[in-house]
């Protein structure tokens, strides 16, 4: 793992697009940034939060010092390609080490700015029920990315972390010390979603769920509402840890 890590230390540009666009750009008048104008007093009360802006960067800390894993780094539902029976993911340029966390808030935040933007794209008739399977969607990738990850850790950790010398061959259970990872998962990845729900309405590259809207007033009172329930994640992670406290978040701010 160590080896691979090193085949991307060069790699400086790439992450560094990252680092600036989803990190740090939100929350300040960068160049390249654009957003709808109708938006302007929820994008200045935003950044006034200075509280949110240092959570920001303690997750950029996270992202650039932490090697956990391999990353798509990217991962949004547009490169996501699924049919019946297969999944195939796309565009992995931004492919990189990083945390556990980022792939898992990246994919959540763009199903959740789906969500909110349905309003400017289904009729009255469809609507509650396309919201409600958006959420399904997402309480499913929650709860299978922790199925497979419990598979994972009884499987193949055979490497230098938790390893079963310290507990199973000791008989001690190490369930306990996989939930509590599996926790600083969830929390961390609900922070990246937050800014990653920033970022599609703030920075340069936008999301298609809203941009296709129209109507800028309508597209802004959508965006706000993403752009609200963001700074909560980002703020508030821990509080949302449980999948039903995250869905009931979403609807509280789509009301």
């Amino acid at each position: 793992k160590k080896a691979d890590v090193g085949l991307f230390s060069g790699n400086v540009a790439i992450p560094a697009i990252t680092e600036s666009l989803v990190f740090t750009d939100p929350y300040f008048e960068a160049e390249m940034n654009h957003h709808t104008p109708e938006l302007a007093e929820t994008v200045a009360a935003l950044r006034a939060n200075a509280l949110l802006k240092a959570k920001a960067q303690r997750m950029l800390l996270k992202f650039t010092a932490n090697a956990e894993t391999m990353l798509h780094g990217d991962l949004h539902s547009g490169s996501i390609m699924a049919t019946d029976d297969s999944v195939r993911v796309i565009d992995p340029e931004f492919s990189q080490y990083g945390p556990m966390a980022f792939d898992l808030g990246m994919a959540v935040a763009n199903f959740l700015m789906a969500y909110f933007s349905q309003p400017a794209h289904r009729s009255a008739s469809e609507l509650e029920a396309y919201q409600a399977w958006i959420l399904e969607v997402i309480d499913e990738c929650l709860e299978h990315f922790e199925t497979e990850f419990r598979h994972l850790w009884h499987t193949e950790r055979r490497g230098i972390l938790y390893p079963r010398a310290l507990f199973e061959e000791q008989g001690h259970d190490s369930a306990p010390a996989c939930e509590a990872l599996l926790d600083e998962i969830r929390e961390d990845a609900l922070a990246f979603c937050g800014i990653e729900m920033h970022r599609r309405v703030l920075s340069l590259a936008h999301n298609a769920d809203f941009e296709e809207i129209e109507d800028t007033a309508l597209r802004a009172e959508l965006e706000a509402r993403n752009l609200k329930m963001g700074e909560e994640l980002v703020v508030n992670a821990r509080a949302y840890r449980e999948t039903q406290a995250l869905l009931a978040l979403a609807r509280a701010h789509n009301r």
